[in-house]
């Protein structure tokens, strides 16, 4: 059975009465609680009575799609019409109308979006504690019939993944996000076990009655830098034993007996949830990474754009940060340093020179599976001028959607950094953010630039003060030939 539910309906005030029907039928067929199906019933009756009212007054002619589809721990309401213009509210625009204050106090991401001649979209999310698609459910039936008892929380093992357990990981995301996940090579078992037994993947299972019921994971690109927490998924029939804090603690203990100075996370921005979950395990937000996930389909196959990441670091090494600052981005720097809890000082340019060795000047790297490029420059010298202009020339060439270029803040000079962003800016890139323990464990200023149309920039839902000031400096900097 699908777990979303679309119903078109014109625009007379009569046609509120089948909308009413789908979305009691729909909180029935999907084991929502009274409480839960009342409050959910009452926000899509009122939102589509405001669109009606808004889009269409007096116009008997018009259409509206309703859609209410599952998502973790609620269920997403959205109206979209295509009646009179109506400006954007909500997702950090000081817009709201004050007649949907009411329905903004029981729900979450309240917003509409204006997509001119495509129409408008209205959303919002109604809580719904303990609602999981109908296929989750009964496979955590047959989970705990096999167990021969309610599962506990003594009853989870926790341990590193055996090849064995590999497959069922690929299972469990598929279970959860669909094919929709930002990593994507999680869905290739034999990437994954190739990965595990050459180090860079310290993989990470939660073990019930011979079934994987969760996962996470730290990925360590080379030795030294940061590694990558995530890939965390809990079966949601078995939310609430406390597994993912097991999962959690399990991994910073490898990364700390790898000797990881910190350990980063990419929050997804359709949803404050995965945000709130790491910052209440010590991250924070650094970088607000437009376009990084790649595009996919939703629950019901429906193609859906690039959208954006927060990237997020928990620093386990708490030491100073020797770095420089370009004039341009010294104030949001310093606002991340201080999110981070770090302080700074001059840098020792010469010896953070040294440590680089015999690295190169500007190099890229190529994410084919996310479309996307890496390009870093360490050395402000004759070569690395023309190894960075070569390196946005290549993303340009294979049509990468977006890119991504790091400035070493510990190699170059503060006049360095200030002649390297004004370069940058002249190819469209505009500020990210910042990234910790990057190549040779240095910090780099990160600048991103958009390569394609199909990026999502509306819908980014940010939790916290700090998130949602970065996405203000973000599109404030984007350059001046991009719209907002």
């Amino acid at each position: 059975m699908a777990n979303r539910v679309r119903i078109s309906i014109g625009s007379e005030a009569s046609e509120l009465a089948l909308v009413d029907g789908v979305v009691e039928r729909f909180g029935l067929a999907r084991g929502l609680q009274p409480t839960d199906s009342e409050r959910l019933q009452e926000v899509v009756h009122k939102l589509a009575a405001w669109i009606i009212e808004r889009a269409y007054p007096d116009d008997p002619t018009g259409e509206l799609v309703v859609q209410l589809e599952l998502a973790e721990g609620a269920v997403r309401c959205t109206i979209e019409d295509w009646g009179e213009p109506i400006a954007a509210f909500g997702g950090g625009l000081d817009r709201m109308p004050p007649e949907l204050a009411e329905i903004e106090a029981i729900t979450h991401d309240l917003r509409l979006v204006n997509l001119g001649r495509e129409g408008k979209r209205l959303s919002a999310a109604v809580e719904a504690k303990g609602v999981v698609p109908e296929e989750l459910v009964a496979f955590a039936q047959f989970a705990r019939e096999t167990a021969d008892s309610d599962a506990t929380a003594d009853q989870v093992e926790i341990h590193n993944t055996e090849i064995g357990e590999v497959e069922a990981v690929s299972r469990l995301l598929y279970t959860n996000y669909g094919l929709g996940y930002g990593h994507p090579d999680f869905y290739r078992p034999r990437w994954v076990e190739a990965e595990i037994e050459s180090g860079r993947l310290h993989s990470t299972v939660a073990v019930l009655a011979g079934e994987v019921v969760g996962h996470h994971a730290l990925l360590l690109e080379k030795s030294g830098e940061a590694g990558e927490t995530g890939v965390a998924v809990v079966h949601p029939a078995y939310r609430g034993l406390g597994i993912f804090n097991r999962l959690f603690e399990h991994t910073i203990e490898r990364a700390r007996a790898e000797q990881v100075e910190a350990v980063y996370a990419r929050a997804v921005t359709a949803h404050p949830y995965s945000q709130r979950a790491e910052h209440s395990r010590g991250y924070r937000e650094s970088a607000l990474m437009l376009g990084s996930v790649p595009k996919g389909r939703d629950s019901g196959g429906t193609p859906t754009p690039r959208a954006a990441s927060l990237l997020t670091f928990l620093p386990l090494d708490l030491s100073t940060r020797r770095v420089s600052f370009p004039e341009r981005y010294a104030e949001p720097l310093r606002a991340a340093y201080a999110n981070l809890e770090l302080e700074t000082v001059e840098p020792d340019c010469p010896r953070a020179l040294e440590e680089l060795g015999e690295h190169p000047s500007a190099t890229i790297e190529r994410d084919a599976q996310r479309g996307s490029s890496l390009i870093t420059v360490s050395r402000w010298d004759q070569q690395g001028r023309a190894q960075m202009i070569d390196a946005v020339r290549s993303a340009v060439h294979h049509h990468d959607d977006v890119a991504y270029c790091d400035l070493d803040l510990e190699t170059l000079s503060s006049d360095e950094l200030d002649e390297a962003v004004q370069q940058l800016r002249e190819f469209d890139f505009f500020y990210c953010g910042l990234a910790l323990c990057a190549a040779a464990s240095h910090d780099h200023l990160r600048l991103q630039a958009l390569m394609s149309d199909d990026v999502e920039l509306e819908a980014i839902v940010l939790d916290s003060d700090y998130a949602k000031q970065l996405r203000e400096t973000v599109f404030a900097d984007r350059a001046p030939a991009s719209p907002v």
